[in-house]
């Protein structure tokens, strides 16, 4: 398995607008940990939980993309730096409606035949 062409497969499907992604890149067993910010208190989950945050994404922020920074990987983990922009659809706690919205992330991803089986998600907004 080539863990740093999963973590760029997941980037690209996720950039293809579709929460799809989550089904493309992601084992049904996976666990999903996006620690706060903005306030917020953080999620976690697993598969349910990730691809019902990717639905919501694509509803508030719908021309979101993920531009690659960096890529880590080793056998099993790769370690992916992203910016993160998408234009707000409505109001939210972080985001007015209109507003364009920059974020760098590092998801660190755990990848196993089946798929990516753990993504831990370190986000920082950007001015």
């Amino acid at each position: 398995m080539d863990t740093e062409a999963v973590a760029r497969r997941l980037v690209e499907a996720y950039n293809r607008g579709s929460p799809a992604w989550v089904d493309e890149c992601h084992a049904k067993t996976t666990e999903w940990i996006e620690l706060p910010f903005l306030g917020g208190p953080g999620r976690q989950g697993g598969f349910a939980e990730l691809r019902k945050a990717a639905e919501d994404q694509v509803v508030n922020f719908p021309d979101r993309r993920m531009t690659i920074l960096n890529i880590v990987a080793s056998a099993d983990q790769a370690a992916l730096e992203v910016e993160w922009r998408g234009t707000a659809t409505r109001t939210m706690a972080w985001a007015e409606a209109g507003q364009i919205l920059r974020l760098r992330a590092v998801m660190m991803l755990t990848v196993a035949d089946d798929g990516v089986v753990r993504e831990v998600d370190y986000v920082i907004p950007l001015p």
